[in-house]
């Protein structure tokens, strides 16, 4: 199945779709924020004219290749054959540090940097710019920073997963209530990831309940003994698919459909508010190729790059471009959904975190 393929082989690998440079010192800060911020008449042209001068795009990605970026960057390469793709993949953490060091080296490699913290991190070092694409006008404002230095492009939904031979349809828990039954005690896992595990499931509860009740709920819910699983949340879904656990918590409802179209016996339900994360991508600072990243920015808010996302079963964020199932978004799956900012997120991780730890992890 696609899930097990997939899963863990990919963090942190490159893949090169086409040879490319790196580049130290080379096109300067303001040269780029002339190309990103240019919004004649002729600023399409202006792109394509310079992007053939540069003849390649580098873009760090948290993606996994072989679902959205490899055929993202295939479909580009097809539409602009004078550009040449290259990707690196890591998770979030991975590439921000990746560029973060190289920045500090002098080493400027990056065009275009995505993933759910990424862009936070990268815009407090000042590695990232400003831009403007047309295409993001149609976005609703939570999908787009206001100063233009990020825009999103996919989103990501956490939601209860279970194993349908070991939970049968119609008797999951169906709300954060539910978790505390009895019943579920042991039989639940997380990933310990703070990015998208159990730290943004207790920011969830936090932000969703106010401090006070969401603290006695997590207190609640430490009593039910949840397994701490020391990888991504793709790996717990594979887990419950295993059937080493019955129920995953937090985990991305798009990936848990891959999985069921694959023929793995495996379900989904929303604890509302469900938990939500912006895939956000934006512009380096001293991006070797200004032209040809803003045409690929471009490419990418666009419905045909959107579509892209959709037809490999990730969840645009255009609101013209529909999930491949209606039911991964709020209105199609009728839930709803805690979109907590992500410079608040950045800001309350740690602290996240922490009580995480305290109350899942050491009093264990």
């Amino acid at each position: 199945m696609r899930g097990h393929r997939v899963a863990g082989a990919l963090c942190a690998a490159v893949v090169t779709l086409a040879v490319a440079g790196c580049a130290s010192g080379g096109v300067s800060a303001q040269q780029v924020a002339q190309v990103a911020q240019y919004t004649k008449a002729d600023r399409t042209n202006m792109l394509v004219e310079g992007a053939k001068k540069e003849k390649r795009l580098v873009w760090y990605t948290t993606l996994i290749p072989t679902e959205v970026s490899k055929p993202m960057a295939d479909a580009f390469h097809k539409k602009y054959p004078f550009i040449t793709v290259q990707l690196y993949r890591g998770d979030s953490n991975q590439v921000a540090q990746k560029m973060i060091q190289e920045y500090r080296a002098r080493s400027y490699r990056a065009d275009v940097v995505d993933g759910s913290g990424t862009s936070t991190l990268l815009r407090k070092a000042g590695f990232v710019q400003k831009f403007d694409s047309p295409e993001l006008k149609s976005f609703p404002s939570r999908f787009k920073d206001p100063e233009g230095y990020w825009g999103t492009e996919l989103l990501y939904y956490m939601v209860l997963a279970y194993n349908t031979k070991l939970v049968p349809r119609g008797q999951p828990p169906k709300t954060y209530q539910d978790l505390l039954d009895p019943k579920w005690k042991g039989k639940m896992a997380w990933s310990t990831s703070a990015g998208s595990g159990a730290p943004t499931f207790v920011g969830n509860i936090l932000t969703s309940m106010g401090q006070s009740k969401g603290m006695a709920y997590l207190r609640q819910l430490a009593k039910q003994d949840i397994h701490n699983v020391n990888s991504s949340g793709r790996t717990v879904l594979d887990q419950v698919v295993a059937g080493q656990f019955p129920i995953a918590l937090q985990v991305f409802n798009h990936q848990v459909t891959g999985s069921r179209a694959d023929g793995a016996p495996v379900d989904w339900v929303p604890l509302q508010p469900v938990t939500s994360q912006l895939g956000r991508i934006s512009l380096a600072a001293k991006a070797p190729h200004p032209h040809a990243a803003m045409l690929f920015l471009d490419f990418m808010f666009s419905k045909e790059g959107q579509q892209i996302i959709a037809d490999h079963g990730d969840i645009p964020a255009s609101p013209a471009v529909p999930a491949k199932l209606a039911a991964l978004k709020p209105d199609g799956g009728r839930f709803t959904a805690n979109y907590v900012p992500a410079d608040q997120a950045s800001a309350q991780m740690s602290q996240w975190n922490s009580l995480y730890q305290r109350l899942f992890v050491e009093a264990g």
